[in-house]
């Protein structure tokens, strides 16, 4: 088996940083590498983590997802570096499932499936649950929040562009020049994982005033000559293809690979 970094941006949200680094704890197996880059945090997240058994990188400011990430992935020793979300929290075998899978598939780059939304259910209980159903599914896309990657893909086409600022469009750009550069990319129903979503994303909004975010549409439209999502009609082909294959996974497993659950009331 590979040997396996984790590589987790943080900018506040400290609380679900300390849940998702206890799930972290509590369900991948050692020997594994964890390295933490402090993004400019400001509410006790620095402080925090002077506990934490990881390599922890300081940075004085927000330098967003790619910078913080190369930094992460500069520092990593292991076989397959994982870039995680800290917004995650791990289920039992999570972490050997996706090393098998990559294996097995022989991928540049795999993910789990998630369940999104708020943490208003069983998780262990779902998980097993999921797992059992969904062991054979296989997506060919990549899930951002949590992505495992061979040490292979950095060395062929090098790491996250960092003219993406904050957040958005630089995991994107990865998995185009990835799959252009002759890597596979899926998802498995082997590992699942609760996703709460967006949450550092929706919090930097609230609080940069650059529009990063159209600044990040420009850059990549300039290196491909398109938006991400297209013209109308590759937009609508995108739409029908998704739905297509969530009805599939549906009826075959009883579940899709990436749920969405509103909060119950």
């Amino acid at each position: 088996m590979k040997s396996l970094s984790l590589v987790i941006a943080l900018y506040n949200q400290l609380e679900f940083t300390r849940q998702c680094l206890a799930s972290i704890k509590a369900y991948t197996p050692a020997p594994f590498e964890l390295i933490l880059i402090d993004n400019g945090c400001v509410d006790g997240t620095a402080e925090y983590l002077r506990g934490v058994d990881a390599t922890v990188i300081s940075n004085a400011q927000n330098l967003g997802c790619a910078k913080a990430w190369n930094q992460g992935i500069r520092a990593s020793r292991g076989d397959v570096i994982g870039i995680l979300n800290n917004d995650l929290l791990m289920t039992a075998g999570w972490s050997e499932a996706l090393l098998a899978f990559m294996e097995q598939g022989e991928y540049g780059i795999v993910c789990p499936s998630a369940r999104e939304g708020p943490l208003d259910y069983d998780l262990a209980a779902y998980a097993r649950e999921f797992t059992q159903a969904c062991a054979g599914a296989v997506r060919r896309e990549l899930y951002a929040p949590c992505m495992l990657i061979d040490r292979a893909v950095f060395d062929r086409i090098g790491l996250f562009d960092e003219a993406f600022s904050y957040g958005g469009c630089e995991d994107t750009d990865f998995l185009w020049r990835t799959k252009a550069a002759g890597f596979s990319v899926a998802m498995t129903g082997s590992a699942l994982i609760h996703h709460f979503s967006k949450v550092t994303q929706v919090a930097v909004s609230r609080t940069e005033t650059d529009q990063y975010w159209d600044h990040n549409m420009a850059h990549f439209k300039q290196k491909w000559g398109r938006t991400i999502r297209g013209n109308w009609f590759q937009r609508r082909l995108t739409d029908v293809r998704a739905k297509l294959v969530k009805r599939s996974e549906q009826r075959r497993f009883g579940h899709t690979l990436v749920e969405k659950f509103p909060r119950r009331v």
